[in-house]
């Protein structure tokens, strides 16, 4: 009486096997969800007393054509028996779990299926437009290997194709923060600033409302406004001002500290960019280095502070921390909640978090800016 649920159906081979162009017709997701009627999950928790009367009347042999697997539950009585044909295959009437059973297998196995993986597969490792001969290769090892995943994934990485991708694909905020903290062999104390740069990086987690799951292109990530929040994220974190997180910039360098601002640029450069060629990189990053208002700038480029919920008050308020240096803040993916009402002057609680501090972190030192222009450079922002 309540209709079956063609999204799911539609999910299903849109975005997991055949692709948004597969070949399938809207009659098709229709037959898929009537196919998967009845597929559901065992009722626990305050509905336990349902679950345990559906596994004795299944015992008792009182619950025909019911299946449990774990948590699993096909219910025969919530299922469209009627006869389908889906994808040019017909359906005989009085099926049962067996129907969406054979749905999987015939997408799974279905050309289109082969050709939208190896196509994600290729956009994901290689490039966001991955040569047509490639994904051939891969949908005819996915197919020869009845869906053989490493197999297919085999096939890829050693394809003259992958070996030619490098700094084709753009890293996203969540992939440029974990490999920053990478290369500084840092520590994480508290994750709770990382997860606010990489918000204000554009990639809050687990925050993506289509069922795609976030874009694997580098147009998603790349515009004037996130390099600038990319850059300033390399500078504010190698400068110590990203609470929570703990590393030793000398220690990198076997604790030996270089000569000047220029050694340190060619010094650390291999190290936290390997197997590159650095020669642009560091032509393009001296400017920077030899500017010596540069730490002014540093500090006027900063964000502006997270407001956080103190344990006793709504408001927000800047918590200090203990593990960072004198003053450091953490950045504020927040900062819309602190505007004032229109036609209102700021009262204490509208003005933005950085009007009620005053950060007085220690000035970085020449190291730890040559390693935030690292971090921030263009070649760093790629895989």
């Amino acid at each position: 009486a309540r209709g079956v649920n063609e999204n799911y159906a539609r999910e299903l081979m849109e975005l997991h096997t055949l692709g948004v162009d597969g070949g399938y017709t809207q009659t098709d997701v229709a037959e898929v969800a009537r196919a998967l009627t009845g597929w559901t999950v065992l009722p626990r928790g305050g509905y336990g007393a349902n679950a345990a009367n559906i596994e004795q009347r299944i015992a008792r042999g009182r619950a025909v054509g019911f299946v449990v697997d774990g948590e699993f539950l096909f219910r025969a009585d919530a299922h469209d028996a009627g006869a389908k044909t889906i994808l040019g295959h017909s359906f005989p009437a009085g099926g049962g779990l067996d129907e969406g059973e054979r749905v999987l297998d015939l997408v799974a196995r279905h050309p289109a299926t082969a050709r939208h993986l190896a196509r994600q597969l290729a956009t994901r490792f290689v490039s966001d437009d991955p040569p047509a001969a490639l994904i051939d290769q891969l949908a005819a090892v996915f197919t020869r290997t009845d869906g053989d995943l490493r197999a297919t994934m085999r096939a890829l990485i050693y394809s003259p194709e992958f070996w030619a991708s490098r700094d084709q694909k753009i890293k996203s905020p969540f992939e440029l923060t974990v490999s920053a903290v990478r290369a500084l062999d840092a520590d994480i104390v508290r994750p709770r600033a990382l997860l606010d740069w990489i918000t204000r990086m554009g990639q809050p987690l687990y925050a993506y409302q289509a069922p795609t799951g976030y874009p694997d292109r580098a147009t998603a990530w790349v515009n004037t406004g996130s390099l600038l929040n990319r850059m300033n994220f390399g500078l504010q974190l190698a400068t110590g001002r990203v609470p929570g997180v703990r590393f030793d910039l000398l220690a990198l360098n076997d604790h030996h500290e270089p000569e000047s601002a220029e050694a340190a640029l060619r010094t650390y450069a291999p190290k936290l960019l390997p197997e590159r060629s650095l020669l642009g990189t560091v032509d393009r990053l001296l400017p920077a280095v030899h500017d010596p208002t540069f730490g002014q700038k540093l500090d006027q480029a900063a964000p502006t502070a997270a407001p956080q919920m103190s344990a006793d008050d709504d408001e927000p308020t800047l918590m200090p921390d203990s593990d960072a240096a004198p003053g450091a803040v953490a950045a504020d993916p927040t900062a819309e909640r602190t505007r004032p009402a229109p036609g209102k002057a700021p009262g204490r609680r509208d003005r933005p978090a950085s009007a009620r501090t005053q950060p007085d972190a220690p000035a970085p030192t020449a190291l730890a800016q040559v390693v935030g222009l690292l971090l921030g450079s263009p070649e760093f922002q790629r895989h």
